[in-house]
């Protein structure tokens, strides 16, 4: 194949993808089903052939993620039932105070988005900074903008679906993206708050029916501190680094086996969700919630980003099976164009044209791994790019866009100012320390 038919045959496959998704309003799952299919045929795979490469692609993919994702919503699911995320986030807001309340909620957001969707952030934050917006004077576009930091952690840390799909897909371990993803989020917390705080005195709405309301308590609630409200967050990822550090500097002694089991992203998560339930819960093993109603819940939430992730992995298979990505690198490094801005690029081109940052992530994931050797950039510098170019910029194709406009009762403009307006900061200033981190090779 030559070059000219590659570029028009990857051109063809994701254009249509990204016209399923935004124009037609196909499902995610459905669209790169068919995209899948398409690219299949167009690079010339025998037909009887794509059924079993599209299960094996699938399969592969599958294993390295499905667990994770599934225990990474249980997890968001117990801290939310519990009462953990309202906690967490009322004790960072004192301990900022009231001038500095917007670093508050921007941390708070930011470490929640490390196992919490940020949907479920958005409906948990918005009544609280609505009757904060009251009290302080400060504009709701401020209190919408900074929520969104917890897009930047969602986006580079593991174990929320788009890190997950990426690191599987580039054979980077969750013990090296989980550390790497925390170093690149400051940068991006901290622009996302600045700029926050350069929209605190436009006027805006506030809802009415968020003023002053009373939280809905659970009965199985009890009253924690703010370390028991971030412990189960922090145990996994403590667990998965440490997992990673002694294979690295204590290889072949028994902590370091012991470490390959509990430091395992299964196990590490696993033993968080516990910590969670026991720590927050009265009488968690006779609880039916959690034994049955929370973890079907949590089956339901991951199961639309599990099919995506495998869907690419699908994807990525046909990709390979043609060279077509060595061919596609080739012809990019011929061009001059720098390695790690290809990751990035295709990325954000995605997950603008979608409002997908799951399936931006997942399928420059598909797309790059082939061509990292070519490329001359590490599979850690490329996650790091491609998740960083998965963030920017929200706006009206994007679900969380709306929810959060429509709770905050911010309107079209207001809300691609605030909205629109913070995601691509902080996917610049991610972008460009990533960039900083490459060419000063440290990644």
């Amino acid at each position: 194949m030559s070059s000219a038919y590659v570029f028009a045959v990857l051109f063809i496959s994701i254009g249509f993808l990204i016209f399923m998704v935004s124009k037609l309003k196909f499902h995610a799952i459905l669209a790169l089903y068919i995209a899948t299919v398409l690219l299949a045929l167009l690079v010339g795979t025998p037909i009887e052939k794509i059924p079993n490469m599209i299960n094996t692609g699938f399969g592969n993919t599958c294993k390295s993620v499905a667990l994770v994702i599934f225990l990474g919503s249980l997890l968001g699911i117990i801290l939310n039932k519990t009462g953990a995320i309202v906690k967490m986030t009322d004790c960072l807001v004192k301990f900022f105070g009231k001038k500095r309340v917007l670093w508050g909620i921007g941390v708070s957001a930011c470490i929640l988005g490390i196992p919490v969707f940020p949907d479920t952030i958005s409906l948990l934050l918005i009544p609280l900074c609505t009757n904060l917006s009251k009290r302080t004077g400060i504009s709701m576009m401020a209190f919408a903008a900074v929520i969104q930091c917890s897009v930047i952690t969602s986006s580079l840390v593991p174990p929320t679906p788009g890190p997950v799909a990426g690191a599987a897909a580039l054979g980077l371990p969750l013990g090296v993206a989980i550390p790497w993803g925390m170093v690149v989020s400051i940068p991006g917390l901290i622009a996302a708050v600045l700029y926050s705080n350069s929209l605190r005195n436009l006027p805006a709405p506030l809802n009415e029916a968020f003023l002053d309301a009373d939280e809905n308590q659970d009965t199985t609630q009890v009253s924690m501190g703010f370390l028991k409200a971030i412990f189960p967050i922090i145990l996994p990822v403590v667990l998965i680094i440490l997992q990673t550090g002694t294979q690295v500097f204590m290889p072949k002694t028994y902590f370091a086996k012991v470490m390959a089991f509990i430091g395992a992203p299964l196990s590490a998560l696993f033993i968080g969700c516990f910590a969670a339930a026991f720590m927050q819960l009265r009488g968690v093993l006779s609880n039916m919630d959690i034994r049955d109603k929370w973890i079907t819940q949590a089956v339901v939430d991951a199961a639309g980003p599990v099919f995506i992730t495998a869907l690419g992995g699908s994807l990525a298979a046909f990709i390979k099976s043609a060279n077509a990505a060595q061919i596609l690198a080739q012809t990019i490094v011929d061009a001059h164009v720098p390695g790690i801005f290809v990751p990035l690029l295709i990325s954000f081109l995605i997950r603008v044209a979608t409002g997908s940052n799951t399936l931006a992530v997942a399928t420059a994931a598909a797309l790059c791994e082939p061509m990292l050797k070519i490329l001359g950039i590490s599979n850690l510098a490329c996650y790091l790019a491609m998740c960083s170019g998965g963030l920017p910029f929200s706006h009206a194709n994007s679900s969380g866009f709306w929810l959060t406009c429509s709770m905050s009762q911010l309107n079209f403009k207001q809300g691609l100012r605030s909205i629109g307006g913070v995601t691509a900061v902080q996917g610049v200033a991610c972008g460009i320390f990533t960039i900083i981190l490459f060419y000063a090779g440290l990644i």
